[in-house]
């Protein structure tokens, strides 16, 4: 007898239950618009980077479009700079020149609540010179034959890679905070006779892989919100109206 009532209410359980949860999960969630507007940013960890004197530091900004609140193409220009001074012999590497990334991200988060959620990708391009002196360098085939290396304005190019996740929020009405970490892939690059730079404008450091990121202010403007048609009867006449469903 109790088993039997056991297994009723279990069969009555897993019957409720879904549909229960079904109902929850299929509450309707209001549709942002198509496009919903534009924002630019700017890179803050940059400036940073550059009043400790760290080995390289890049200033960035950043411009995006928005559609449905989760499609967010994007377009990043900077100047990337660096001043590397060996601690173990006199060499000194130096650049100065700009970047630019293009891509896509997208808001994982369904709800048009203010907070957002990404993960993204970018393609990464720079062309630079950059001058390389080493006066203690000795010539490896011709021994003293050539005594100091001075390399100025050497050519090179690189093109990459970047996937980033992130996050951002609303601090007030038009202005968010966010921030974002990167993972970077080179996927070519160009040099000349003298080997690859130690670094790259906007890619960071010299190698096949790197990590970055980056803490933004933004100036978001647009809406995310749809304004949906509601109908009220005044006298046994239909009026429709707009209703705005979220701020």
């Amino acid at each position: 007898m109790r088993t039997s009532r056991f297994i009723s209410i279990l069969l009555i359980s897993l019957v409720v239950w879904p549909i229960s949860a079904r109902d929850k999960d299929e509450e309707p969630i209001p549709q942002a618009p198509f496009f919903c507007g534009a924002a630019v940013k700017v890179d803050l960890a940059g400036p940073v980077m550059k009043v400790l004197r760290t080995k390289y530091d890049q200033l960035e900004v950043g411009a995006r479009l928005n559609f449905r609140d989760h499609y967010f193409p994007i377009a990043e220009l900077g100047i990337g700079e660096c001043e590397r001074n060996s601690k173990t012999n006199n060499s000194q590497f130096k650049t100065r020149a700009p970047f630019f990334r293009v891509g896509m991200d997208y808001n994982l988060n369904r709800k048009h609540n203010g907070n957002r959620f990404f993960a993204g990708a970018r393609y990464g391009l720079s062309r630079f010179n950059f001058d390389f002196t080493d006066p203690d360098f000795r010539d490896p085939i011709w021994g003293n034959g050539q005594e100091g290396l001075n390399i100025k304005g050497q050519k090179a190019t690189t093109h990459w890679a970047e996937f980033c996740l992130g996050c951002e929020t609303k601090i007030w009405s038009f202005i968010r905070l966010g921030w974002t970490l990167r993972f970077k892939a080179r996927l070519k690059q160009k040099a000349g006779d003298y080997g690859d730079p130690y670094y790259t404008p906007g890619f960071g450091k010299n190698g096949n892989t790197c990590w970055g990121g980056t803490a933004q202010l933004i100036f978001d403007v647009g809406r995310t919100t749809k304004r949906a048609k509601r109908q009220v009867t005044v006298q046994n006449t239909t009026i429709t109206l707009d209703n705005q469903q979220e701020k």
